[in-house]
């Protein structure tokens, strides 16, 4: 597939006003930043403008809550980038959403006795599957192993 098919084809999938509509949300974006505090401002995602309704994510319900205080004031704002009729829907962003998850430690595998390791290397013996076999013997050393360093 070209670049040109790739193209064509996320056109056609892709609503007629979506490059209007995703201009205009970049320039409420920057309105709106522009006329929040500095600290405020980082926290407020435009998602998306349709049919003169601004829809807002907040990162928190104490930014939400200060957005709908000066609701007044950012739609006048946004006046000049929507139309006079402009709505803002201010949204709060799950808590979940704003917090990146620190990948866990990998938990050590527990010790497993030199006996069991034996126990498992004579059981795969009676396997008839041969890739089976071969896998538990090769289980069974990798433990044996393990259980001797400890």
């Amino acid at each position: 597939m070209s670049k040109g098919d790739i193209k064509s084809f996320c056109r056609s999938i892709l609503p007629q006003d979506f490059d209007q509509v995703s201009r205009v949300t970049g320039r409420c974006q920057k309105t709106l930043q522009a006329s929040l505090p500095d600290g405020v401002g980082n926290m407020v995602q435009v998602l998306t403008v349709h049919s003169n309704v601004v829809s807002v994510a907040a990162n928190s319900p104490v930014v939400a809550n200060y957005l709908r205080l000066h609701i007044d004031k950012l739609q006048k704002t946004l006046s000049s980038v929507v139309g006079p009729t402009v709505k803002i829907e201010i949204k709060t962003r799950p808590a979940s959403l704003s917090q990146v998850a620190l990948p866990e430690k990998p938990r050590q595998p527990k010790s497993v006795s030199p006996s069991t390791a034996s126990r498992l290397s004579s059981s795969a013996e009676s396997i008839e599957d041969d890739s089976l076999r071969a896998a538990l013997q090769s289980l069974a050393k990798t433990l044996e192993s393990s259980a001797n360093k400890d």
